[in-house]
């Protein structure tokens, strides 16, 4: 495993044996709900943990994401902290597989203490860890995952709170779209069986889209993209069943192997996919590591459809955007290629913008039940680089609620289809989609939340 920690936290080993990983696990199961004083937090400086693919099939793009909360937080350390404290993200690889999401969360509660989880990476990774995250009432935040079974009932998950928008919601919108403008076009998806995927299919299904097993729905398992040819099957079979509109519920590594694949066979079908799986650098970086060039994957996204509930990190005169690419330039002490600006550390940022905002909010006496009560109670407060206000309450622990709909150009940036933005919401249930008022307050001179 690759660890990264921030400010004075030296790496911590692997766990080098099957007994050891055990161990682990079971010290995790066994652990305390609650100590005397609230763990990862002393007069100077606030814990935080995070796990995410930082190598494996999962791992390009999203192994970007912790070097830039990581540089955000220590933009903020430079300004002196939050209420005076110091904030250390560590952050360790747990290579999108389960059984090394247990023992990593196991390290970070029992060895570093973190004060919270934040930001972690994954739905199926993150469902193996997040009862026990739960139980022991550690504030689970803004999990970068859109499995509205994390967030639709805090009773069940009362410390969890994502920071995307459902896939099921971002589905029904884009479903919404495809009904009204590909009518006479042939449907197909293109998903991975978990969460994700289900969640992809059960938005459209909402939206009036459904699909047939076998002939236009296409699945594979999650990190299975990992080998090269390892989505052939499924491109023919869409092919096959002259499938015009492929819709992609999977990560943007899984979405590059899926057009590798098709261009073997010349299919070129109409892509549509789910915000996570679309990042333009992503896409490239894959395309370009299996021979392609820039300019050929450049050209093979233009047309792409997608959705997202922020800027397009391409869009260099939003405000959010420029103060993050300078603070991405000036504090993002990872390797040179992680560095390099795109969705993934947008979202990495303002994660980092967020958390600092409800570390703020929780005030000089800063507890575990203290941040997950003022979460709930003030999501009017905590204002970020989404187009979109956040969803947070007691009822639910949805993050954004609305999504724009745009179209990739031939220079890889996502912009508004026909040229104006309008974003639309709806609900992880069955509501309508409806169009969103929503302005989002301006970001402040010095690039930090303020929380009044």
């Amino acid at each position: 495993m690759k660890n990264r920690a921030s400010l004075s936290r030296s790496p911590r080993k692997s766990l080098a044996t099957a007994a050891a990983v055990l161990a682990g696990a079971l010290a995790f199961t066994a652990l305390p709900a609650q100590g005397a004083s609230t763990p990862g937090v002393s007069d100077t400086e606030i814990v935080l943990g995070m796990q995410l693919p930082q190598t494996g099939g999962a791992s390009p793009g999203y192994n970007k994401v912790d070097d830039a909360m990581r540089a955000y937080f220590d933009y903020v350390n430079s300004k002196g902290g939050v209420n005076g404290r110091k904030i250390t993200l560590v952050a360790y690889d747990d290579e999108y597989k389960a059984g090394k999401t247990v023992s990593t969360a196991s390290k970070l509660i029992t060895k570093d203490k973190v004060f919270a989880m934040v930001g972690s990476v994954g739905t199926q990774t993150h469902i193996s860890v997040i009862k026990d995250i739960n139980r022991r009432g550690i504030p689970d935040l803004f999990v970068n995952s859109g499995y509205s079974g994390f967030y639709t009932d805090p009773k069940k998950y009362p410390t969890t709170f994502g920071a995307l928008g459902t896939y099921v919601v971002e589905a029904k919108i884009l479903g919404k779209y495809i009904k009204e403008n590909m009518a006479d076009k042939t449907l197909g998806i293109l998903r991975q069986t978990d969460d994700f995927g289900r969640n992809t299919l059960a938005g459209l299904n909402t939206a009036g889209l459904t699909f047939t097993p076998d002939k236009t729905d296409a699945k594979f398992i999650a990190g299975a993209q990992a080998v090269p040819g390892a989505l052939d099957a499924q491109m023919k079979q869409l092919q096959d069943n002259k499938v015009d509109v492929v819709i992609v519920g999977a990560t943007a590594s899984a979405f590059a192997a899926a057009v590798g694949s098709a261009l073997k066979i010349g299919y070129r079908p109409q892509y549509v996919v789910i915000s996570v799986g679309s990042d333009a650098t992503t896409f490239q970086t894959i395309l370009g590591a299996r021979g392609t060039a820039p300019a050929v994957s450049a050209a093979l996204l233009a047309g792409t459809i997608s959705a997202s509930h922020a800027p397009s990190p391409g869009e260099a005169d939003d405000e959010f955007v420029k103060a993050f690419k300078k603070i991405n330039d000036e504090f993002n002490k990872g390797p040179a290629a992680g560095k390099v600006w795109d969705n993934n550390v947008l979202q990495g940022m303002n994660i980092g913008y967020l958390t600092t905002a409800a570390l703020q909010g929780a005030g000089k006496n800063l507890t575990r039940p203290g941040i997950i009560k003022f979460i709930e109670n003030n999501a009017s407060k905590l204002t970020s680089a989404g187009l979109s206000p956040l969803g947070y309450s007691a009822k639910t622990h949805e993050a954004f609620t609305g999504f724009w709909i745009g179209k990739y150009d031939a220079t890889s940036v996502l912009k508004p289809i026909d040229g104006t933005r309008k974003m639309w919401t709806t609900d992880s249930a069955k509501g309508l989609v409806t169009e969103l008022k929503y302005t989002r307050p301006a970001i402040a001179a010095d690039a930090l939340p303020k929380v009044g």
